[in-house]
This record gives C-alpha cells, sequence and structure tokens, in this order.
C-alpha cells in the first residue's frame, strides 16, 4: 500500500469518526429540542390557565367595585338615620362595607399577581421558541455540513460554491416544508377549533350581555384573521403554485397578492420558459422575487413596479424596477452586516452568489431602483463552464 493509498485510509477514517460524533451531537440537540417543546407545551397549558382565571377575577372585580360603590352609598344614607335602631342598622352596614372591601381588594391583588404571572409566562414562552429556532438552525447546518462528510470525497472538486449553493437551498426548502406541514396540523386547526367555540361561549356569557357578545364577535374577528395570517404564511413557506404549474404562473399569484395588499400596481412581462428550468433553480428565482417586492411594499413608498423574466438555454434573467424613493445601496448593505441580519439585501446577494449568479442594484434619491439578477438555469451549466 503506496503511501498516497494509506492517507486517503488515515482520512476517511478521521472523517468517519467525525460523522459519529456528529451525529451523536445531533441526537444530542434532538432530545433538547424535544424536553425544551415539551416544557413549552405545559408552559402554554399554565398560560392558558392563567389567562382564563384573569378573564374570572376581572370579572368579580368588577361586581365588586359596583357592590363597594352601592356600600358607600348605603352608608352615607346610613348615617342619616337616628333613634334606636340608627346604632344596629349602622354597625351592620358597616361591617357588610368592610367585607366587601376587603374581598374587592383581596380580589384586586388577585388580579394583579395573576397578570404577573401572565406576563412571566408569556416571557418564557418567547425564549423556548426562541431557543427551538436557534436549535432548528443548528440542525440544518449540522445536516449540510454531514452531507458533505458523507459524500464521495472522489469528487470533492465538484462541490463548488454553486454545488454548495444548491444543497444549502434544498436543505432549506425542505425545512420549509416541515413548517408548513406543522403549521397546517397545529396552529391552523386550533384556531379553527377555537372559533366553533367562540360561538359556544355566547350561551354562557353571564356578566353584561351585550358586551360580553360585542367582545367575543371582536375576539371571533381577530382569530379570523389569525387564520388568514397562519394561510398566508403557508402560501409563503410552500407556493403550490410552484410546484403545481410552473414558475410563471406562481410569480403572478405572488404579484397578484402584493397588490392587492400593498396597492402597488405591479406590471409582470413573463416569456416563455422554453427550456427546462432546475427545480431548485426556479425555487431560487421564486424566493429572490419574492423578498425584492417584499422590499419594495415596506420600504419604497413606490406607486408602480414592473417584473420582467425571460428564460435562455443556459441562464434566467429577471429584472424588477419601482418608481419609488430609492436608497444608497452601499449604506444600506453596511447596516445590513452591522446588525447581523441575513435577510433582505444581504439574503439576495447571498442566494444569487452561492448559485453563481450575477446581480446589478441601481438606486437613487425619489428615482426608484433596478434590479438585474442572471441565474444559471442548472448546475449543469457551471460545470460545463470550469470545464
Amino acid at each position: 500500500m503506496d503511501n498516497d493509498e494509506k492517507n486517503t485510509n488515515n482520512i476517511n477514517m478521521i472523517v468517519k469518526r467525525v460523522i459519529s460524533e456528529i451525529n451523536i451531537g445531533k441526537s444530542n440537540i434532538f432530545k433538547i429540542v424535544d424536553n425544551v417543546s415539551d416544557e413549552f407545551q405545559v408552559k402554554n397549558e399554565e398560560l392558558q390557565e392563567v389567562k382564563r382565571e384573569i378573564e374570572e377575577v376581572i370579572g368579580k372585580v368588577d361586581k365588586l367595585q359596583v357592590l363597594d360603590k352601592n356600600m358607600r352609598l348605603t352608608l352615607a344614607e346610613v348615617s342619616k338615620i337616628s333613634g334606636e335602631k340608627a346604632e344596629k342598622i349602622m354597625k351592620k352596614a358597616y361591617e357588610e362595607a368592610i367585607e366587601i372591601r376587603v374581598e374587592y381588594i383581596t380580589k384586586q391583588n388577585e388580579e394583579k399577581n395573576l397578570k404577573r404571572r401572565r406576563n412571566s409566562l408569556e416571557k418564557t414562552l418567547k425564549n423556548y421558541l426562541k431557543n427551538i429556532e436557534e436549535a432548528d438552525n443548528t440542525v440544518n447546518q449540522i445536516n449540510i455540513a454531514l452531507g458533505y462528510l458523507e459524500g464521495d470525497m472522489a469528487n470533492v472538486e465538484e462541490d463548488s460554491q454553486m454545488l454548495i449553493g444548491i444543497k444549502i437551498l434544498e436543505s432549506q426548502e425542505r425545512e420549509r416544508k416541515r413548517i408548513a406541514r406543522e403549521i397546517h396540523d397545529g396552529p391552523a386547526q386550533y384556531i379553527a377549533n377555537t372559533m366553533m367555540r367562540i360561538d359556544f361561549c355566547k350561551m354562557v356569557v353571564q356578566k353584561d350581555l351585550n358586551k360580553g357578545l360585542k367582545e367575543l364577535d371582536d375576539l371571533k374577528n381577530n382569530v379570523r384573521k389569525a387564520l388568514k395570517e397562519v394561510r398566508g404564511i403557508l402560501f409563503d413557506l410552500r407556493p403550490l403554485s410552484l410546484e403545481e404549474r410552473g414558475l410563471n404562473e406562481a410569480i403572478k399569484d405572488m404579484v397578484n397578492e402584493i397588490s392587492i395588499e400593498s396597492n402597488i400596481c405591479v406590471n409582470v412581462t413573463l416569456n416563455a420558459m422554453n427550456y427546462e428550468i432546475e427545480h431548485i433553480i426556479e425555487i431560487a428565482v421564486y424566493r429572490i422575487i419574492q423578498e425584492i417586492l417584499n422590499n419594495i411594499k415596506k420600504h419604497s413608498k413606490a406607486n408602480e413596479v414592473s417584473v420582467r423574466i425571460e428564460c435562455g438555454k443556459e441562464y434566467i434573467s429577471f429584472m424588477v424596477k419601482d418608481d419609488g424613493i430609492g436608497f444608497d445601496l452601499k449604506e444600506t448593505m453596511a447596516k445590513n452586516k452591522e446588525k447581523g441580519t441575513s435577510y433582505g439585501l444581504i439574503g439576495i446577494f447571498d442566494r444569487v452568489t452561492q448559485l453563481q449568479g450575477h446581480i446589478d442594484i441601481k438606486s437613487a434619491h425619489n428615482r426608484g431602483t433596478i434590479y438585474k439578477i442572471k441565474l444559471p438555469i442548472n448546475r449543469e451549466v457551471y460545470k460545463n463552464e470550469r470545464k
């Protein structure tokens, strides 16, 4: 056995050990996430119970407040009574007033304590969600690393930045599909069930019936809005039109949604896709345009936007132009990097760079912004260029 073969075997042994250790670490992360998720569920149930107790206590406090006020009026009237029975009546009235006052103050304190407990639980749940999200991101990064370590070492040279970008995007899309499924099976079902229970709650409202019914109607409208938002998240995470009808139709659907939400006029020019585009590239194009349009909607104050997509034999090119207030590209990029964010412009640049594409952004104060982007339609284009 020559030295090169020995070195290769040694490297493979080291890689296998590293893979084993990484898998052990990943399993430990999964256990931690499961424990945190279980604790999250327990705390969430506790929070819902506290909220119910708060509503109940508030109702009692409101009633005691009225009673306390009435008793003070009663004492004022009783104090005007004279005669043999006056002292007895006065004593009884004072005793009742004190009893109501003590109960009133007690319930007020109970309400304050419950609200402090509610706020603490909400903060705890927020931290749990943050920890779970960070753990999921870590697992994603571990999976990407494992994918390369477990791959064919003989083909390491082919794992260029282009291929790395594609594998990262593939991993991200798998995660989005998982999240979409979990939201659909969890929060969406829970909210729908809550809406049905609200109608039942109307039947048992005892305190201030008209006000109670009005509050329930408002709550139902809020839940309906939440359900709409969840469905919107599902669409953003996994646009079915992209998988079922192709890139052009998915872009049209996205543009229609954004136009309705923002009242921005979006003109779209989509040429026929005469060449097959690798699915992960289609997803990248969709996500990049989605991010650009979201940025325009949030920051540009534009009235009109134009989107144009052209697909050639090797590259797909697209341009997005708005008539908004514009921005300083260098300054905006510097601020995003300083904040450490991976979204917005930096996210767009990262996607394009990962796929060995080209991006050009031109913007000027009160003259709008033009995004021009070019991507290879599949990984074979990049491989051919390297030869």
